[in-house]
């Protein structure tokens, strides 16, 4: 009775504790009090019984006590006794260890992970000897395997800046294992003496730390480059008995005959595993053009070119991007119409780009027919059916990634955007930290992170993430959520200098000048400046929207722009067309509410509010705050849409 009792209240409970405003651990609690209690539970109805003198004791230890059922005590009874001890002390214990432990930070939840015995982490090669030119002989010689490593589908490598993020650390191989996620990892060192080269590599068991494989390597200073292949050639020979697959023909197909474009490619792919930074990808983009100079036919690196370009443009939003994406992807598909994986995956997101859906479904789907293996197809494909609406498939793809290659950060990026834009914020954070995790120098990691905290409400980790962020590198998305927060709590002077400073590196970004226009609004010397911005917002959104007329968000937001320069009816029309694409989001019905209260509709701005509130509870806090909603403080719809529990932050 105790189990089904405990069982119904913990469904009830979860279902009901996060929409009433309980913090995240009230569910926690809950689960470890039933399961404290039924061992507790369990000793009392052993121990207690019923008879004509009401509830009585019945301990062997007790004997006698009851003279209505008098019976000799028994060394059985004692062993029951002790074990029942046992049992209630254990679960008590553990409960409260459980309850007062910290939840895991990062690199623990990345070790709860499996890990595949096919997996591996390139850790920067040891510089022995003095010199710049040996320091950039140790980091390119471990790139270079770890691109060569990475070029095997099956095998599961470790991202560069992830595994370099260990550079002259004295660590224990078993923590960056379970760091990074891997099985094995490959260390190395490197001397230059007299004109020559002596390279030291050896592969190591992050499990229990034993070498698997070691070998020395000597060669003539000369022609450093063809020593650097060679090298890294020789080491993945002898890693193929541990990874017990056949890698010589992969490794010796190459889709260029320039070894030059060659080593660029793959160098420039390196870059586009590293991160979605903004730099990151155009030193990709840097890379795959030098391999178009030394091999101006070769596909892959117009691919490579067309998907970093994508990134770009998904950041920054200027059209320019989505242009070169456009030209790039074109010539690939003249010089390779069968479409290898890697430039299927490019064609696949520049036509989710485009809002071709069915076209990019097709596209990706033929990719992962014939590289089951690759990560990048499935996270596309999940993509697309994110966009399409179909949630369950996005995160069965985005899971599949994850499983396929649990340390890959790409994997885990993708699953957090998705419970974020699905408002699942709990589930999202936990993903950002595995990508923290795997990703520390990674701005955009940490600002995706502080995203999550901010729509749990967790304004203090929220704003340490920023921080974080901006710390690592400058980027727009940085100050922009920088900038926001300090919107919502009243610094329209600081919003100001945070939206200017991530102007200047997203000139082009309709949100920038959208959220400049809303701090200008509050700043009475700046109210000419507010109109003028808004109206180039809305310029840069319908230029975004002449890309992809299906984007809701942009949508909503230029519903949100017309409603500030004069253009009414335009503005009620993207609300309501922004509400219908994304089949009544949250924040799309957000937008609506205020567009339509610019337009003097206070009733319909509640309405479009209370629908906000019924599908997310958790936009009750941006209800609090926002400084555009303060004209409708007298309204008792308005106070009831309120928190329960005030979460303005200071």
């Amino acid at each position: 009775m105790y189990a089904v009792g405990a069982w119904l209240i913990l469904q009830v409970a979860e279902l009901t504790l996060e929409h009433l405003g309980f913090p995240y651990w009230a569910m926690r609690a809950l689960i470890i009090a039933a399961i404290v209690g039924f061992p507790l539970i369990f000793v009392l109805a052993w121990s207690l019984q019923s008879g004509p003198r009401g509830f009585r004791f019945d301990l062997p230890l007790w004997r006698g006590l009851d003279p209505d059922r008098p019976r000799p005590q028994t060394k059985s009874d004692l062993v029951v006794l002790a074990a029942l001890v046992l049992l209630l002390g254990t679960g008590i214990y553990g409960g409260i260890r459980l309850f007062y432990e910290e939840l895991p930070g990062p690199g623990q939840i990345a070790a709860s992970q499996d890990v595949s015995d096919q997996s591996i982490a390139v850790l920067m090669f040891e510089n022995f000897s003095s010199g710049e030119e040996s320091d950039y002989f140790g980091g390119g010689l471990a790139e270079e395997i770890l691109n060569l490593l990475t070029g095997i589908p099956d095998l599961n490598v470790a991202a560069r800046t992830s595994s370099f993020q260990f550079r002259g650390e004295a660590v224990d191989i078993r923590d960056v294992a379970k760091t990074l996620l891997v099985k094995y990892v490959l260390e190395g060192s490197v001397r230059h003496e007299e004109g020559r080269i002596r390279v030291t590599a050896q592969l190591i068991d992050g499990g229990n730390n034993f070498h698997v494989w070691s070998e020395v390597y000597e060669r003539k200073l000369e022609g450093i480059f063809a020593i650097q292949e060679e090298i890294a050639k020789a080491v993945v020979d002898q890693l193929r008995i541990v990874m017990s697959i056949d890698t010589e023909e992969q490794l010796q197909r190459k889709p260029t005959d320039s070894i030059d474009a060659y080593v660029y490619y793959i160098q420039g792919r390196g870059r586009l595993r590293d991160s979605y930074d903004n730099d990151v990808m155009v030193a990709a983009t840097q890379l795959f053009e030098q391999a178009l100079e030394s091999d101006p036919t070769f596909a892959r690196a117009y691919g490579g070119i067309c998907e970093a370009q994508l990134r770009l443009y998904a950041s920054l939003k200027a059209t320019s991007y989505f242009d070169a994406a456009v030209a790039a992807c074109g010539e690939a598909l003249k010089l390779d119409p069968a479409l290898d994986t890697e430039v299927s995956v490019s064609m696949g997101e520049l036509y989710r780009y485009r809002g071709w859906l069915e076209k990019a479904e097709e596209t990706l789907t033929r990719a992962i027919v014939n590289s089951p293996a690759s990560v990048g197809a499935i996270i596309a494909l999940g993509e697309v059916y994110r966009a399409d609406g179909r949630r369950d498939e996005a995160e069965a793809a985005f899971l599949s990634a994850v499983d396929l290659k649990r340390q890959d950060w790409r994997g885990h990026a993708a699953l957090s955007t998705f419970y974020y834009e699905t408002e699942r914020y709990q589930e999202s954070a936990a993903a950002a930290e595995i990508v923290v995790g795997l990703r520390p120098d990674s701005a955009l990691a940490a600002s995706g992170l502080g995203s999550s905290y901010w729509m749990l409400a967790d304004y203090e980790k929220a704003s340490a993430s920023f921080r974080r962020s901006l710390e690592l590198k400058p980027t727009r998305m940085g100050y922009t959520n920088m900038g926001l927060r300090m919107y919502y709590i009243g610094d329209f002077q600081g919003s100001e200098e945070m939206q200017l400073a991530a102007l200047a590196f997203a000139p082009d970004d309709h949100r920038i000048w959208g959220r400049l226009a809303e701090t200008y609004r509050f700043m009475p010397s700046k109210d000419g400046d507010a109109f003028d911005a808004y109206v180039r917002a809305s310029e840069l959104a319908e230029k975004n929207l002449a890309v992809n007329d299906s984007d809701w968000n942009t949508t909503g937001l230029l519903g949100i722009y017309y409603a500030h320069t004069d253009r009414s009816a335009e503005a009620l029309a993207a609300g309501e067309r922004a509400v219908d694409l994304s089949n009544g989001d949250s924040e799309a019905l957000y937008y609506q509410a205020l567009a339509v209260l610019r337009t003097g509709d206070a009733d319909g701005a509640l309405d479009a509010l209370e629908e906000a509130v019924a599908s997310d509870d958790r936009y009750r806090q941006f209800i609090e705050t926002d400084p555009d909603l303060k004209a409708l403080s007298d309204s008792p719809r308005y106070q009831a849409l309120l928190p329960a529990v005030s979460t303005l932050v200071e």
